[in-house]
């Protein structure tokens, strides 16, 4: 029975092109709940952000890596303010990270380097020499540098 509005409750749903998953793999039927498509997404989308995650580190990795990572702090706390990405790359080099990931900004330097091949060393440190360096494993994609974007 039609509503007062005229309208049969069928037409007054918003109309959506956002597939919804139909229990078949690989196939998807329009959506008509107006949801969106985060809400609409087949479970394997929450995967797909997974090549950020890092994997854990041996116990034999984490405690060579402390050794680099204390050396590489000392170094940065040793570098003349405002701190410039030549000489935390030449810091990273003398630990044993040769080939940073290293971006510099207005503010800071921030660096994500491997260290042999035990694992990785992930940094941020500001124009006045203060630095936060972490101990870190492998990105899941492979290196250490979790790329941005997609």
């Amino acid at each position: 029975m039609p509503e007062a509005s005229g309208e049969t409750p069928e037409s007054s749903a918003p109309a959506s092109s956002v597939p919804t998953p139909t229990g078949a793999a690989g196939t998807y039927a329009p959506s008509g709940d107006g949801a969106g498509p985060g809400a609409d997404s087949p479970p394997q989308y929450s995967l797909n952000e997974r090549h950020h995650d890092r994997t854990d580190l041996s116990p034999e990795a984490a405690a060579r890596l402390a050794v680099a990572r204390a050396a590489a702090v000392r170094g940065i706390a040793e570098l003349p303010a405002p701190v410039a990405l030549s000489g935390v790359t030449e810091v990273l080099d003398r630990v044993g990270a040769p080939d940073p990931w290293i971006q510099e900004s207005d503010d800071r330097v921030v660096f994500e380097a491997q260290v042999e091949m035990t694992g990785c060393l992930v940094g941020t440190v500001q124009r006045d020499g203060s630095a936060t360096v972490s101990a870190a494993g492998w990105v899941l994609d492979g290196g250490c540098h979790a790329l941005d974007g997609h």
